[in-house]
């Protein structure tokens, strides 16, 4: 059967029942009998987070629908008798720096996922091996001259499964932290809660969202820290969580920070059918009220993380047709505005016109309040959602659009500033994914030769 074709009908077995908790796709994998050597493999890790500090938050989403390979970002690696091709996480961009992770597979007995940070500062022509770190990736934020990276341990020492006999895996926050711009790292303390997100606001401020298998999939506990991940303390209960389970992608977080003109912090928290705020460092939360443009009136929406420069912020919003097609992960994609910090939000703007992103897969990229890049591709040959990948850009917040079609299949972009900027796509029929490069906005894409590292 074709990986595409078997695709789909996972997908839609899962979707056809019940939304499933937290883990349960990590336990899926897990259960995968990877030790036959003559089967292919895929790759479960999500994919990274980044922020790119003072001026401008780099948020790129994948909203996805409650579709298993979607919300894992699957890809099935090459087929052949050669070694699998490594899977790779768009970790992070910073001014004309990238980062990037080789992600471990972790599927040899006994042993852990090995990953490795790689950096490049000339485009992707050359490369500098970072750290080696242990558990499934999970995110990364560049804060200046300090940053972060972090997994998660959501495996079973010596086990290839989820056989009788393994121990559960703590899903414990394994956090590095560097102050010399990524040269070097220093590992901080695991957690003693389990984790399922991070966010941190500067190199000392942070949260991190409670959650696991163990905990059910309705139950999420934010914890903070005021001293740069040393040590946590809770804060309390979230609002109900989204039932599709984490969102992965680039930059997008459940809960984010930022700083507002007069000192304070205001919170930003993705729930089950909206967006949340909180004033009072996440002890307190109340709904965000939103404008429905009439068009879409009754349609299921998506919420998402807001970004900011300054007071000046801008929120994108996804709304899906009931009506519609049961793959569109949404049908209209609507820009928000906000001057005064994110207390209100008002003139939506719609993506451009012939650009209605459907499928599996939608990246919204920000670099600031005015410069978005907007994608969607179909991982399923059988979805004939749209004809060809295309890629949106607006420098204006919305007002005006350009649209470049015929693009490689991107799953996410991050953007530098407003020219330069790097993506992960997946190419051929097995989806093998790739670091894609740009100098034009997003116009023009091109392959960026990355090193295969050893792990060990």
């Amino acid at each position: 059967m074709r990986e595409e074709r078997l695709a789909a009908q996972i997908r839609a077995a899962f979707d056809s029942t019940h939304v499933p908790d937290p883990g349960l796709e990590n336990r899926v994998v897990s259960a995968i009998p990877w030790s036959r050597s003559a089967e292919r493999t895929a790759s479960m890790p999500r994919a990274a987070g980044v922020v790119a500090a003072t001026l401008a938050l780099l948020a790129v989403a994948i909203l996805v629908a409650p579709t298993l390979l979607s919300r894992l970002n699957i890809q099935i690696a090459g087929s052949g008798n050669g070694p699998e091709p490594p899977a790779y996480s768009l970790a992070a961009v910073s001014g004309r720096s990238v980062y990037i992770v080789q992600r471990g597979v972790g599927v040899v007995p006994g042993q852990p996922a090995r990953n490795v940070l790689m950096e490049s500062g000339d485009g992707g022509r050359t490369w500098t091996d970072r750290l080696h770190f242990d558990g499934i990736y999970d995110g990364m934020q560049v804060l200046g001259t300090d940053g972060f990276i972090w997994s998660i341990d959501m495996q079973s020492p010596g086990c290839k499964g989820a056989e009788v006999g393994c121990t559960p895996p703590s899903w414990a926050l394994k956090l590095y932290r560097t102050t010399d711009e990524g040269t070097t790292w220093t590992a901080l303390p695991a957690t003693d809660f389990p984790v399922n997100d991070a966010f941190f606001l500067d190199a000392s401020r942070g949260w991190a969202v409670s959650s696991s298998p163990q905990t059910g999939p309705s139950v999420e506990v934010l914890y903070e820290t005021t001293n740069g991940g040393e040590s946590w303390a809770r804060v309390g209960a979230l609002p109900q969580p989204a039932p599709n389970g984490q969102i992965f992608g680039v930059g997008l977080y459940r809960v984010t920070f930022n700083q507002q003109s007069d000192g304070s912090v205001k919170g930003w928290y993705v729930g089950a059918t909206q967006l949340n705020v909180t004033v009072d460092a996440g002890r307190s939360w109340k709904p965000v009220a939103i404008p429905v443009p009439a068009a879409v009136a009754g349609w299921a929406l998506t919420p998402m993380q807001p970004a900011f420069s300054g007071q000046e912020g801008i929120l994108p919003l996804a709304y899906h047709d009931p009506a519609g097609p049961d793959n569109a992960t949404a049908n209209r994609i609507y820009l928000y505005l906000s001057h005064d910090g994110g207390s209100t939000w008002g003139d939506p703007r719609p993506a451009p016109a012939g650009f209605s992103p459907v499928g599996d897969d939608i990246s919204i990229s920000i670099l600031d309040s005015q410069h978005v890049w907007l994608t969607s591709l179909s991982l399923s040959g059988g979805d004939q959602v749209q004809a060809s990948p295309a890629v949106a850009q607006t420098s204006d917040a919305g007002l005006h659009w350009t649209v470049v079609r015929n693009t490689p299949r991107i799953l996410q972009m991050a953007f530098g500033d407003g020219t330069h900027g790097f993506a992960l796509d997946v190419s051929g029929a097995t989806n093998v994914n790739g670091i894609l490069s740009t100098s034009d906005g997003g116009a023009t894409w091109q392959r960026v030769d990355v090193p295969v590292l050893p792990a060990g």
